[in-house]
């Protein structure tokens, strides 16, 4: 069951969504529900107890008095892991909402509904994949586990790992970075330094010779990592390309 949630302070767009997600979940046989908020408060509104509700949220950018980004900032310091998508008429926000960390910025009128569909699909992967999605590790002889998703960096210091958690929170074990870089690989986790390895989905400024996380930690950028985190970085921004 896939949890899908639309917000749009147009109705005639509403419905216009609304009948085009259910034509492609049930053309690939996907069980959803589906609801829907005329605007950014109203969502907040909802999710202000429970922000993990929707599997996926579709976010009109250009609403009343909170707009589209603002309210995705919102949920994500609510603690929302959504799958997040905007769909706006302009493309003056793309940067802005990076911060938000979406799946996609969709052009309306202008998607095809072949792309429209690549996209649905896709969160729908990646939002089941980080539901299931676990980090292992053993301490004391007992393997124990932390979701992925939770992770927002590494620290190592000689064989010491530190596993730090977007809540404040971290675990300690023993091993190296060539393992762990092994282990987390096309896991969306980057080596910046010879001591840290960061989750890319929590990066929110990178100002050499720094990363500034989302949680307002402050990673180091080592001198010989500096060319492939910049390119890294880049390659993360670019997945907030336009599509038409």
């Amino acid at each position: 069951m896939v949890t899908i949630f639309l917000c749009d302070d147009n109705k005639q767009t509403i419905n216009k969504y609304d009948s085009l997600i259910t034509y492609l979940a049930k053309k690939n046989r996907i069980t959803f529900t589906l609801s829907t908020y005329e605007s950014g408060e109203a969502l907040l509104f909802h999710l202000a107890d429970s922000p993990n509700l929707a599997d996926i949220i579709y976010l009109d950018v250009l609403m009343g008095t909170l707009n589209g980004v603002d309210t995705a900032k919102r949920l994500r310091e609510l603690g929302c892991d959504s799958q997040i998508i905007f769909l706006t008429t302009s493309e003056d926000y793309v940067f802005e909402a990076f911060d938000a960390s979406p799946v996609q910025y969709l052009i309306k009128n202008s998607t095809s509904v072949e792309r429209f569909e690549e996209i649905l699909l896709r969160a729908i992967s990646r939002a089941e994949g980080r539901k299931t999605e676990m980090f292992v590790y053993e301490s004391g002889g007992v393997r124990k586990v932390i979701p992925m998703k939770e992770i927002s960096y590494f620290e190592i210091w000689k064989r010491l790992v530190k596993v730090h958690t977007k809540n404040g929170e971290s675990v300690e074990y023993y091993g190296t970075m060539e393992q762990l870089e092994k282990q987390m690989q096309d896991k969306d986790f980057l080596r910046v330094h010879r001591s840290y390895m960061v989750n890319l989905q929590y990066i929110g400024k990178f100002t050499r010779p720094s990363l500034i996380l989302k949680t307002g930690e402050v990673i180091p950028i080592g001198v010989t990592y500096a060319k492939l985190v910049d390119q890294a970085f880049s390659e993360y921004i670019s997945r907030l390309s336009i599509h038409r």
